[in-house]
């Protein structure tokens, strides 16, 4: 009897291991089926493709900086430093935390509004705060485009772009896979890469160089308050 219930429970639990191994493997299945799609896509978009002399930019659009734009809408209403404060009268600990809520804020801002990345003869370029991360072809590796609309360059995540289930719904291009696929396919074909090096109007400039625009709207506000 006792043996019967050990053969059971062994039986049971091989079965669960056994359920659990073939849930694995479909998702690695599933894994593959989209690396190979991506790979024909890639290579399809890459027999069309024309060298490029100039070097390539992508950044924010229209909807990207509409959404900046709200953003500093709210951050003027809802200001770290509220409207009529006594700035005199605040702690060390409430100028650190507002400092660091204005600080969070001004760099969304220019993340939706500012972003720019350069692809050029030497390489990828991709802002961050306050320097440019300039990435040799070589470093690139691949490119991948996640459904909020970002893209993976290298270890560096750029964009926005329209989230991919929102650019289906609206019919529009799903420019962060478009942006992706380009991309790599310069990765694995260098003759497609541009010859060119990026000039100053095509120059990446880190996020920091853009806050003074959305402080001048905070003081001017500020100020009409006042």
């Amino acid at each position: 009897m006792a043996r019967r219930e050990t053969e059971s429970r062994t039986g049971d639990s091989g079965g669960g291991s056994g359920s659990g191994g073939s849930g694995s493997g479909g998702r690695r299945e599933r894994r593959r089926a989209r690396a190979r799609e991506d790979r024909v896509r890639q290579e399809a978009r890459a027999a069309t493709t024309a060298p490029a002399d100039a070097p390539l930019v992508w950044g924010a659009g229209v909807g990207c900086r509409v959404l900046a734009t709200l953003w500093l809408g709210q951050l003027v209403l809802l200001s770290p430093f509220a409207y009529g404060t006594d700035l005199a009268g605040l702690t060390a600990m409430e100028w650190l935390l507002r400092l660091w809520t204005l600080s969070v804020a001004l760099w969304i801002f220019a993340r939706l509004g500012a972003w720019r990345v350069t692809a050029d003869r030497d390489g990828v370029a991709v802002p961050r705060l306050f320097t440019v991360e300039r990435l040799p072809w070589d470093e690139v590796g691949k490119a991948a485009a996640r459904r909020d609309g970002c893209v993976h360059v290298g270890s560096r995540i750029t964009g926005p772009f329209l989230p991919a289930p929102l650019a289906r719904l609206l019919r529009r291009p799903d420019g962060a896979r478009a942006m992706a696929d380009h991309l790599t396919i310069m990765v694995r074909n260098p003759e497609l890469r541009p010859t060119e090096r990026a000039g100053a109007r095509t120059r990446v400039r880190p996020y920091a160089v853009w806050a003074p625009l959305p402080l001048a709207v905070l003081a001017a506000a500020h100020l009409l308050a006042g």
